[in-house]
């Protein structure tokens, strides 16, 4: 009987750290030293077997002398990292030189299907290991923020900096433990084919720790994000966090009775407002209320930001209809959908006037343009790292990350594709720096064929946008 095809529904979508292993010059070891190999080949098993078990790791997948195990809990996995290398160095090897491994740790989604992983979190922590050096542990910005309050005993994380690693469309951040024995010369990355180290020089004025160093948003708004996304909360669970903030109670009812939501009675509790207005509506009017008050500059105006958000988000929840896709949802990520736009104005205002000069003039670049020529890298590469780091959901990520280029977002092209148009009309009904309209039109054509809509649905997005230009309007001075 032929194996059955796998499909979707034989995997199951699973959240885990992944920790990659190789012996680094391990072909050249075989060739020249077989013998001694075959000897420290079992003591190398027998150790990073040790050292998984005992941090409670799952080895999936065994490739020669690589090793692919998932963790439940980053800090056990970095734990085991750790062992792994103290263990490695202690050991008397049978080999001319002492064995060498390198160790990648990447956290996040992945697909399980027949005992084996993979998807984009497989990749990406395989990239990484591809770039790391015998010795050294690197660890992407997803598990260093899982791992950062539980570190080993004398150890640390240094920030390495930004790699473009082979394949991989965005930048990764990357971190190195740092433990007792590790030796100087392994505390910088190695040149490879394999990826590259981002230069300083267009980032003189933005670095990878600016992320860390970014307004955080209340602890009210925190607290109140994670009820809104916890499946057994109620109206009364949210209302009995919120209103501990009176300030902000006030601005989340002063937005729910907004033109621009359009209910005829007045909305006196923010449990109803809850109940009326959905978790998800909710999200976004406490996201940009925490974040509005957050996130400010002294030169740069930011409400033209926030009306393109609430446009952008307007127009997903418009257009979300056709494409059997949640409304409420739509509505959120089109108002996350250019925070990599804000992170840049906070945390290098000065220079982000530049990018703004760029996108003017006769030969105006397009955002990404006059980014990567003053920064290198992106706006969605800036707010991906920095979604991941607020613990938002994926599909959400997905949507800051891919929104310019929805074909690299895997299953979530077509939720990338409805933000990417939504974003373009935005810019078409209410004004704003667009490419050349060629280019413009090509792009709207493009996003329209992959959603499967029709010029119609264009316009008809567009006259809804001009319909509620002064509700949107009026959302914005509700959260100031």
């Amino acid at each position: 009987m032929a194996p059955a095809e796998l499909t979707l529904g034989d995997a199951s979508l699973i959240t885990a750290t992944f920790l990659f292993t190789d012996i680094e010059g391990s072909t050249n070891l075989w060739e020249t030293e077989s013998q001694a190999m075959r000897v420290a080949l079992q003591r190398h098993n027998a150790l990073l077997s040790a050292a998984i078990e005992r941090h409670h790791g799952y080895v999936f997948k065994t490739v020669g002398d690589a090793f692919c195990v998932t963790f439940d809990d980053a800090s056990e996995a970095l734990h085991a990292a750790c062992q792994i290398q103290a263990s490695l160095a202690a050991t008397r090897w049978p080999t001319k030189s002492a064995l060498r491994v390198r160790v990648a740790l990447h956290t996040g989604p992945a697909y399980l299907s027949s005992g084996d992983y993979f998807g984009t979190t497989v990749n990406r922590c395989a990239r990484v290991l591809a770039v790391t050096l015998g010795g050294q542990t690197l660890l992407t910005s997803p598990t260093e923020a899982l791992v950062r309050e539980s570190l080993p005993a004398e150890t640390s994380l240094r920030d390495t900096g930004m790699l473009r690693l082979r394949d991989l469309p965005h930048p990764i951040h990357v971190f190195q433990l740092i433990h007792p024995g590790l030796s100087p010369s392994l505390c910088e990355l190695g040149a490879t084919a394999d990826g590259h180290k981002l230069t300083t020089e267009p980032m003189a004025r933005f670095r990878p720790v600016d992320l860390y160093e970014v307004p955080t948003l209340p602890a009210i708004v925190v607290q109140a994000l994670k009820v809104l996304q916890n499946p057994n909360s109620d109206a009364r669970a949210v209302e009995r966090v919120i209103v501990n903030d009176p300030a902000i109670s006030a601005k989340i009812l002063r937005v729910a009775n907004s033109a621009f939501f359009g209910f005829s009675r007045r909305i006196s509790t923010i449990s109803e407002a809850v109940r009326v207005l959905g978790f998800t509506n909710v999200q976004g009017m406490i996201f940009s209320v925490g974040a509005f008050d957050s996130f400010r500059t002294e030169r740069l105006n930011l409400t033209e930001f926030w009306k393109h958000s609430i446009a952008t988000a307007a127009a997903a929840r418009f257009l979300s209809p056709h494409l059997e896709c949640s409304a409420d949802e739509a509505f959120m990520a089109g108002i996350l959908h250019d925070i990599g736009k804000l992170i840049f104005a906070i945390q290098a205002e000065p220079a982000y006037h530049q990018v703004l000069e760029l996108r003017r003039g006769a030969a105006a670049m397009s955002s990404l343009e006059a980014e990567r020529t003053l920064f290198e890298f992106t706006h969605p590469e800036v707010g991906e790292m920095v979604a991941e780091r607020w613990a938002l959901p994926a599909r959400y990520i997905a949507a800051i990350a891919h929104h310019h280029d929805p074909q690299a977002a895997g299953e979530e092209r077509a939720f990338c594709a409805l933000i990417g148009l939504a974003d373009q009309a935005a810019y078409a009904a209410l004004g704003g720096a667009t490419p050349p309209p060629a280019e413009h039109d090509r792009q709207r054509a493009a996003l329209l064929e992959l959603l499967a809509l029709r010029p119609r649905h264009w316009d008809e997005c567009l006259q809804h946008l001009h319909d509620a230009h002064t509700d949107i309007n009026g959302f914005v001075g509700a959260i100031r």
